[in-house]
């Protein structure tokens, strides 16, 4: 009996795995996930400052008529603080330098004229202006991520403003990705008629790496036997398995039967859905297993519909569904969830299904951009309609 889509998505998600946590290097942070918040350790930013080069004035005077105003002294970045002693005068400032006490408002060179020593300055000039105050971006102690984000150049920017020279993060899973298959031989090697090179292990690892995980790679002949052997190594080494092949019902396809054999729960085996029906999820006590199809659009909708998903939650990351609008209407007739291949549209960024030969026809996910997942309960889907989409080369 076929599960249904939703209700295997929830079963993998039910599945909870700690892989803990490590400290690392602020360069090495990037792409990880945080394992606790990050709070500001001062005021953001940490005191008043000058946003444009230029001079700062106390603007009483200026506001009784003064527009001439002698030059004090000049107050550059990086400075200690340097007042404004006579409110007559003016300080010249450089970007990032500290607000001068005494002074209220900052006016930018291009909107001066300089004549001697002194500055002219023009009707019309505000007050409190060119100022970043202090705090007003965030408090001291204000949580500007939560743990469970994933680190991109922004927090990078905030984690070193912050004094994180080491950085808390979600340990990522040990992970192998299992090629089964007596068809398939080396990406160097010159294939038989009857052969194929192996071309989903290194799919699979390309995905895995854009979430950051430096999966390894491995192919297991179609042997039991060595079956058993090779996975029962791999169970007692890695957190994730990924298979690709071997979970169909064809009479090689040991991959069930051994897994049964070495102890691992079965949680459910093919899925109302196309492609990748046969896929297998099951886990032992410290391991998640999930068996794919061997066709390369099969093995990946297993990994961006299942795998993703597990690994975002159990890395305490927010869960995500990016939605897309079709650009055309489309209709599928079967009683199946359907992951459609499809291409974003530039101009209007609704999708176009992408025509393609099935399941093997790899050559098709050049031309798309990502699966919009279809409802089984649907056979006709409307232009400008919106659906769950997964973006290639974006597992988490």
């Amino acid at each position: 009996m076929l599960t249904d889509y939703p209700t295997a998505r929830q079963l993998t998600l039910q599945q909870n795995f700690n892989w803990g946590e490590e400290t690392v290097p602020l360069v090495a942070a990037a792409g990880r996930i945080l394992a606790e918040p990050l709070l500001a350790d001062r005021p953001q930013p940490p005191f008043d400052r000058v946003t444009m080069d230029g001079i700062a004035i106390d603007y009483t005077n200026y506001a009784t008529g003064q527009r001439t105003f002698p030059i004090e002294g000049i107050v550059a970045a990086g400075t200690a603080t340097t007042s404004l002693t006579d409110a007559a005068n003016c300080l010249e400032v450089m970007t990032g330098a500290v607000m001068p006490p005494g002074a209220t408002t900052v006016i930018r060179y291009e909107d001066l004229e300089r004549v001697g020593e002194t500055f002219v300055l023009p009707d019309g000039v505000q007050d409190g202006k060119n100022i970043h105050q202090q705090g007003r971006d965030a408090a001291a102690g204000a949580r500007l991520m939560q743990e469970g984000a994933r680190i991109g150049g922004a927090a990078i920017n905030l984690l070193a403003s912050c004094g994180y020279a080491n950085v808390v993060v979600k340990r990522l899973p040990k992970v192998a990705v299992i090629a089964t298959g007596d068809e398939l031989v080396a990406v160097e090697a010159s294939p038989l008629p009857h052969q194929i090179r192996m071309s989903n292990l290194f799919h699979l690892q390309h995905q895995l790496a854009t979430a950051g995980i430096a999966a390894t790679t491995h192919h297991i002949v179609d042997d039991q036997a060595v079956l058993r052997e090779k996975i029962a190594e791999l169970l007692s080494q890695k957190d994730i398995l990924i298979f690709s092949g071997g979970v169909s019902k064809g009479k090689y396809d040991f991959l069930p039967g051994v897994l049964a054999e070495l102890g691992v729960e079965q949680l459910f085996h093919r899925v109302a859905q196309r492609p990748g029906k046969p896929i297998w999820v099951g886990r032992t006590q410290e391991t998640m297993v999930f068996g794919l199809p061997g066709n390369p659009v099969s093995s990946l909708t297993g990994l961006l519909a299942y795998v993703g998903p597990f690994l975002r939650k159990n890395l305490g990351m927010v869960a995500r569904e990016d939605q897309r609008a079709l650009a055309e209407d489309f209709a599928f007739g079967k009683d199946l969830t359907l992951f459609q291949v499809v291409a974003i549209d530039p101009a209007t960024q609704r999708v176009r299904p992408v025509t393609n030969g099935g399941s093997g026809d790899a050559s098709s996910m050049l031309r798309g951009d990502g699966f919009l997942v279809l409802p089984r309960e649907r056979s006709t889907f409307a232009a400008g309609e919106s659906f769950p989409f997964l973006p290639f080369d974006q597992l988490l």
